[in-house]
């Protein structure tokens, strides 16, 4: 059984953070945010050792804190925080092709499918990057991290194509991607295009379900 104390304490916080984002709780969001990716790192540890490929996972949960604690700062933070989830990207993404998958019609069609979300979603939020005074600096940046989020994405989707990925440990890496892309797209039009209603609380969810089924997916086909 991989879900332990650690596991349930982690849920625990995120909860308190949905609900301290909801209520724009600035106190309750630099206490519960990064409490939630600490104990899910502690939890990996615990049951995994982050021996062999969880290795990559781990290492991308604690870019991943880095980024939490960034973006809690004010917007000169960004960039940062903005790198230290690239590097988390990258990390997921070595992670999820250990081994490669193999080269098919079907991861072809995926690939084309998730570059074109990913057109359309850059193409949403391009304008009003932009339009910022730090754009020269900004454009290029959210480019590259786009295209690490994209290949993060793809990396989970083709966990299914892979044959050392069980399927049900696929479908927890893949709905993981799906929902860290949403995540990160839904900041990005939030934060450069137009403001939605709670968009910090749906950020945060969205947020927080990618990396547990990420991080469950992992386990799930990893550990033994």
């Amino acid at each position: 059984m991989i879900f332990t104390w650690l596991f349930f304490v982690a849920v625990g916080f995120a909860l308190l953070d949905w609900y301290a984002a909801w209520k724009e709780n600035r106190i309750l969001l630099f206490i519960a945010k990064p409490a939630t990716l600490l104990f899910l790192i502690f939890w990996s540890i615990q049951i995994s050792g982050w021996q062999g490929s969880m290795f990559w996972f781990g290492l991308g949960l604690i870019f991943s804190l880095g980024g939490d604690l960034a973006l809690l700062f004010s917007a000169r933070w960004f960039l940062l925080g903005l790198g230290s989830f690239l590097l988390a990207h990258i990390a997921f993404i070595i992670g999820f092709n250990s081994p490669l998958p193999a080269f098919s019609f079907y991861s072809t069609l995926i690939a084309v499918m998730v570059a074109l979300v990913a057109a359309q979603v850059l193409r949403s939020i391009r304008p009003g990057i932009v339009r910022l005074p730090s754009a020269r600096v900004m454009l290029p940046a959210s480019t590259a991290y786009g295209a690490a989020l994209t290949f993060m994405w793809l990396s989970s989707l083709l966990t299914f194509l892979n044959a050392a990925w069980h399927p049900s440990a696929a479908l927890w890496a893949a709905a993981g991607g799906c929902f860290f892309f949403v995540s990160d797209s839904t900041l990005s039009y939030d934060r450069f295009v137009k403001k939605f209603p709670h968009g910090r609380f749906w950020v945060h969810v969205t947020y927080h379900l990618g990396i547990v089924g990420i991080l469950i997916g992992a386990m799930t086909n990893f550990v033994r």
